[in-house]
């Protein structure tokens, strides 16, 4: 931009500097012809002055040679110009600067030779002086005697006094043009600024357009052929910005997605670096930086790397269920899916990662369910059906046989009862993970209705309930009744199954500032420390044996845990074998 308006001011420099010199030149030669002019015409009207002061056209000019002589002296000092008088013969007869005797003869002078022979009445010529050494101007006029040209008056002067008059002029005339020209230059960078002004600032946003700086406009006056050239750039520009605001909220509702996808996600390219990740994928691959890596830097998988390195080679898709054990074990369903360009060839992957270890682990707990509630069933149907038919083959006449069966198969049938319940009960849990019906409940109301109902449970093993006794004001929450109730029950039912005869079974209740804490303490069988994380599965018994003889259906615990978890709460179990354990439920004040 700088070297065009530099180059127009330059321009116009110059082209306003070539014209003043040519008017400069001219205007010199016309100002020293008109000065010379000037000056011819002054000698020669001081020649004819002469002619009348002197009366030299009433002398001889061989016989009065002295007296004209004498009487030119102080004029030519006056007028300061030399003075010669010339016969008709060409020789000199008077002269200011010189000895006429010491003169040679005049006759092919320019200016003599005009006047005597070619009958000029003025002649006129610039030379150098013979007798002077240096340029003149000679100016002369005839002599006449009685109407007949007798001689020559002449008066010449110096050059050197034109020539210093000319030079001052010359000097007045550079001074001048000097002026001129810082004036012209100063015009020239105007003009050329105000010319390109309009275009540096149509450069200048379309340098910001370039630089992604979408909002920068034309503001400035254009006038003429620019202006719809910045009507364009102005439209363009609030074309780019509006396509840009645009792209950039697509790429943010994207990148928004792409970072909250339950799946990882990593976009790598030709190069096989990793340009792209979301929070996911840094989950699951348990690394800090992973972008602008190779691929095999960061994902430790054997098998996973391999299914990528497949899909750079066969630009298909590649699918396939991966373990992955570090940074934890998990299952990952992976899908490597390439990038391809116009031509067909491979511009990048994109990997995605789904983590199904829980999908995996749901499959294998309701695959152990089924098999657990088919064991479960089978027992008291298979007890069922071998004591019927016992009886049908004969034993139902002997009484007290009789009376035995029946008593077992009442007891299979009320076993079977129960885990049906427990069944449907673990069921109706799960389709309503939400409490429905939420009132304000007085806790140790519930502990005390909970103790009664496995009053006589307890008393069959001699096994001493304590609760803890009532507070004024009562503690209370906000939470399902039935539910707390529920669970409250079943931690006694477990507490009392697992504790021996002449055991005993403790409530405590613990006011916090938010919460409320029921803990549940025996002094049983306790349970092991590796079973410690399973006594809440389904099914899951410490002491098989115990419980199916308590009755137990395996599903108390678990019942109790999914329950706890709907009210808001948590569950903790602390346990020692031989010593007890204790089942403490954490519940929020507020619902």
């Amino acid at each position: 931009m700088k070297k065009l308006w530099l180059k127009i001011g330059l321009s116009f420099f110059i082209l306003f500097f070539v014209v003043m010199v040519i008017v400069g030149i001219f205007s010199g030669e016309l100002m020293k012809s008109t000065y010379l002019n000037m000056k011819e015409n002054q000698l020669e009207d001081d020649a004819k002055i002469l002619l009348q002061t002197t009366n030299m056209e009433n002398l001889d000019l061989d016989k009065d040679a002295a007296t004209i002589q004498k009487s030119l002296d102080p004029l030519g000092e006056d007028i300061d110009a030399r003075i010669t008088v010339i016969d008709s013969k060409g020789d000199v007869v008077a002269d200011t600067k010189k000895d006429p005797q010491k003169l040679d003869n005049h006759m092919n002078r320019p200016e003599v030779t005009d006047i005597l022979k070619k009958g000029e009445s003025v002649g006129i010529s610039i030379r150098e002086s013979d007798s002077l050494g240096y340029s003149m101007l000679y100016v002369a006029v005839p002599v006449k005697h009685q109407s007949k040209t007798d001689g020559v008056l002449r008066i010449s002067i110096s050059l050197e006094s034109v020539d210093a008059a000319v030079a001052k002029l010359w000097g007045n005339l550079a001074l001048i043009f000097g002026i001129a020209l810082v004036i012209i230059a100063a015009i020239s960078v105007f003009i050329a600024r105000k010319i390109t002004r309009p275009v540096r600032e149509i450069i200048e946003v379309s340098t910001d357009l370039a630089n992604h700086k979408y909002d920068s406009r034309i503001h400035g006056k254009i006038s003429g052929e620019l202006q719809d050239l910045s009507i364009s750039v102005n439209t363009l520009a609030e074309s780019l910005e509006t396509q840009m605001f645009e792209i950039k909220q697509n790429e943010q509702r994207l990148n928004a997605i792409v970072q909250n996808l339950v799946s990882g996600v990593m976009l790598i390219n030709v190069d096989k670096q990793v340009i792209m990740t979301n929070r996911t994928m840094y989950q699951i691959l348990g690394e800090t930086e992973i972008t602008g890596k190779p691929f095999y830097e960061v994902i430790k998988s054997f098998a996973l790397s391999q299914l990528i390195e497949a899909t750079f080679e066969t630009k298909t898709i590649q699918q396939k269920e991966i373990i992955l054990y570090f940074p934890r074990e998990m299952i990952l369903d992976a899908s490597v899916s390439p990038i391809l360009g116009e031509n067909g060839e491979i511009t990048g992957i994109i990997l995605l990662l789904h983590d199904i270890t829980q999908i995996r682990h749901l499959e294998n707990v309701r695959s152990e369910f089924v098999t657990n509630v088919s064991h479960e069933l089978k027992t008291p149907v298979t007890a069922l059906k071998g004591f019927a038919e016992t009886l049908l083959d004969g034993a139902m006449y002997d009484e007290m046989l009789l009376k035995k069966f029946l008593t077992i198969i009442k007891e299979e049938s009320d076993r079977l009862h129960r885990l049906i319940m427990d069944i449907l009960a673990l069921s109706r849990i799960e389709q309503n993970p939400v409490p429905e019906n939420v009132e304000l409940v007085e806790v140790d109301d519930v502990i005390e209705q909970s103790a009664r109902t496995i009053f006589e449970m307890a008393t069959e093993k001699n096994i001493q309930v304590i609760i803890p006794e009532k507070t004024i004001p009562s503690v209370t929450i906000e939470t399902d009744r039935d539910k707390l109730q529920q669970i409250l029950i079943n931690l006694l039912s477990n507490a009392i199954n697992y504790t021996p005869v002449d055991g005993k079974v403790e409530v405590k209740l613990i006011e916090q500032e938010a919460e409320v804490i029921i803990e549940v303490t025996d002094n049983g069988i306790g349970i092991p420390a590796k079973d410690i994380d399973r006594v809440f599965e389904r099914f899951y018994r410490v002491d098989k044996a115990r419980s199916r003889h308590s009755g137990g259906t395996g599903l108390g615990l678990s019942i109790v845990k999914h329950l706890v978890e709907n009210c808001g709460g948590r569950i903790e179990v602390e346990s020692q074998e031989e010593v007890g354990s204790t089942f403490r439920v954490t519940l929020p004040k507020k619902a």
